[in-house]
């Protein structure tokens, strides 16, 4: 029979009602909390809550909550331990493993005046475009500088904490759908199609996966870079399977 409880259900019930009378709840005259603060286990799942809104709870749940340790990607990359180093040279495993087989396929195929390296330039200009804006768009967080990592747009998940689902499942859904898009369109200015492509067109797209793949080594440092190479690597293995020429 408290005085706040049933305010709060008149208000529910007036805010279920709304979409058929448009009657509007007005939060302001609402009841407020109890207690102002919230326990720290009970912390908004957004990336750096603001410690003000929370105490420390001394409940096993609190210490089981701030037992848990995990790193902020935006500290990693500060302190430069997640970066990675650019490759000189076509040194790696995948480079060595692949590097005879498309230069055997290619010995005839030549790129006059550098079209292949300008166009990969450009193409890497555009794919680090619109993957800077699926990270700033699709994230869960209210924060102004927050944005994807590059990993998780090419796993395809979200790893900032949400506490609502359906908000989190939609924002992942769209940023699939995004970057599916944005990978299509970058696999067809290498290659449009596989399905009637001539000899001379298989190997000028490989030519432009195996260029893409270089550059991308060059600078896995940037961001973009390594998903990159992961698109221009599937472009080669589309071209390879489809040549005349044994494995």
């Amino acid at each position: 029979m408290d005085d706040n409880c049933i305010k709060l259900a008149e208000l529910c019930s007036q805010a279920v009602d709304y979409p058929k009378n448009g009657i509007p709840v007005n939060i302001d005259k609402s009841p407020h909390l109890l207690i102002q603060y919230k326990p720290d286990w009970h912390a908004a799942e957004v990336a750096a809550p603001r410690r003000t809104d929370y105490y420390d709870s001394d409940r096993a749940l609190g210490h089981l909550y701030r037992a848990i340790e995990i790193e902020d990607p935006a500290a990693l990359r500060s302190d430069g331990s997640s970066s990675h180093l650019s490759q000189t040279t076509l040194e790696d495993s995948i480079s060595v493993a692949l590097k005879p087989r498309v230069l055997r396929e290619l010995q005839s195929y030549t790129d006059v005046g550098g079209v292949v390296n300008e166009m990969t330039r450009k193409l890497f200009q555009f794919y680090v475009d619109e993957l800077h804006y699926i990270c700033i768009t699709h994230t869960v967080s209210i924060a102004s500088d927050a944005r994807l990592e590059e990993e998780e747009v090419v796993v395809g998940t979200i790893l900032a904490k949400c506490s609502q689902r359906r908000w989190r499942k939609d924002r992942t859904y769209r940023m699939e759908t995004h970057s599916q898009v944005l990978v299509h369109d970058v696999q067809r200015e290498m290659i449009n199609s596989l399905d009637d492509a001539s000899t001379l067109d298989i190997q000028q797209g490989l030519m432009k996966g195996w260029t893409a793949w270089n550059f991308s080594l060059h600078h896995s440092g940037d961001f973009g870079a390594n998903s990159f190479g992961l698109i221009a690597l599937g472009v080669i293995f589309d071209c390879l399977e489809n040549t005349d020429l044994p494995l």
